[in-house]
């Protein structure tokens, strides 16, 4: 997914804040009053018997929201996770239609010149009705960013340019959004949750890691190098994993670190992070 350029990053500037309220910052998703129905029970039975999870972990999932960008090879794998696993409402952003080169990793969709965000809105309607699922085709702007960030509890990035992932970082700093982020590219992946305080209390973004968007060829894309479906589903995996930890309210989440995938050596690694100054 390709989304139209903002103005240049001053720091998260203040014009980026003064028109939209930052958001609340929870740690995890309040509990409902009520239990899970006896249906329900059945469904999610895997997960409640996870360790840290149980019946509080679910119910908060349900409970929760997101909203992922990009339904392409990253949200192939995002989406019908989150969707299973019972997270309660789902936003699917995607201008872009299927294509016939997507289909070998973009296993979310069947259909050829459908948009993305209509097709995997649909399939995740029929994978889990428990789900709510909102679809919006069309490309943002660093201002529809900031809106919509505000509504939902989480923002993933499956998106696949430098441009988009610079402006969705900048957004959702601006308005305090907590953001799982992720690249793959070849056979190498990388995710790290953003907006979730360090050891140090220190909120990190985008350009702790990457100060500045990279120039114009400076790193290889996937229409240089190609990229393995296989591979990209890891790295969507992890992202899903990282969300369903922070919505249920369990578990270390991926904060500080930075974790690399060489799936030609079938190998993770993990790259420290820290603000910069």
């Amino acid at each position: 997914m390709r989304l139209r350029p903002g103005r240049p990053h001053q720091g998260v500037a203040a014009d980026l804040e003064e028109a939209v309220p930052r958001r609340r910052d929870p740690r995890m998703v309040g509990v409902p009053v009520t239990g899970l129905t006896d249906l329900q029970r059945e469904r999610y039975v895997r997960n409640l018997d996870v360790v840290g999870m149980g019946e509080e972990g679910q119910l908060r999932l349900l409970a929760s929201s997101v909203i992922v960008i990009g339904a392409g090879g990253l949200g192939s794998a995002v989406l019908p996770y989150l969707a299973a696993a019972g997270v309660g409402r789902i936003a699917v952003v995607d201008g872009d239609a299927v294509e016939l080169k997507n289909m070998q990793r973009q296993v979310l969709h069947t259909d050829l010149g459908r948009n993305k965000a209509e097709s995997g809105a649909e399939r995740l309607r029929a994978l889990n009705p428990d789900v709510t699922v909102e679809e919006f085709a069309e490309y943002l702007t660093p201002e529809r960013a900031r809106e919509l960030f505000v509504d939902y509890d989480l923002v993933l990035d499956c998106t696949d340019t430098f441009g988009a992932k610079f402006m969705l970082s900048d957004a959702a700093e601006a308005v305090g959004a907590r953001l799982i982020w992720a690249s793959a590219v070849g056979m190498q992946g990388q995710c790290s949750v953003f907006g979730v305080p360090d050891a140090n209390g220190d909120r990190l973004y985008l350009r702790d890691l990457i100060p500045e968007e990279p120039a114009d060829g400076l790193y290889p894309k996937a229409t240089d190098i190609g990229v393995l479906g296989a591979m990209v589903a890891q790295v969507g995996a992890l992202e899903a994993t990282e969300a369903i930890k922070l919505l249920a309210g369990f578990g270390e989440p991926l904060v500080g670190r930075v974790a690399l995938l060489d799936a030609a050596a079938a190998r993770w690694s993990y790259l420290p992070l820290r603000k910069a100054r």
